[in-house]
């Protein structure tokens, strides 16, 4: 079984910091942001959604962001600080999930927007016994907080 490694090509890049509570209608985190564009908040949204998501559907399932109907904020100064991350379920199908998401910085501007996610099996592009153990090991150290090791 081969490990899967992701590379960003930015040192200690992460784009979660903590999972701090979650259940089967949401999920609440945060990021600590240093001078970085206003997009990583929307990249942060979007791997929030995708985690809740997986644990959700009980990391059986390949999930992935299938559309960003609306969000309030792409550009503009640089987020700088800790921002609370909160996404709230509101609808689902089989395979699509729809999420309100924001990061909400206590300076700076606040992000929010509609998230839509889908699910699919895995199959042998993303596979199954790396990709759902993977994103256990990454939910797990989220959290418990630590933020060490992921």
């Amino acid at each position: 079984m081969g490990r899967l490694a992701f590379n960003s090509g930015l040192r200690g890049f992460r784009l979660i910091d903590a999972v701090t509570d979650v259940h089967a209608r949401g999920i609440e985190g945060f990021k600590r942001f240093v001078r970085s564009p206003p997009f990583l908040g929307i990249e942060a949204l979007a791997q929030l959604g995708a985690l809740h998501v997986r644990f959700v559907t009980g990391f059986d399932k390949h999930a992935f962001l299938l559309i960003l109907k609306h969000f309030s904020k792409a550009s503009g100064p640089p987020l700088n600080g800790c921002c609370r991350l909160t996404g709230r379920l509101v609808g689902r199908g089989d395979s699509a999930f729809s999420y309100h998401l924001e990061a909400v910085a206590k300076k700076g501007p606040r992000i929010e927007g509609e998230f839509v996610f889908a699910t699919m099996e895995y199959d042998r592009v993303f596979r199954r016994e790396i990709l759902a153990e993977h994103y256990r090991e990454v939910f797990s150290c989220l959290r418990n907080g630590s933020g060490k090791g992921c």
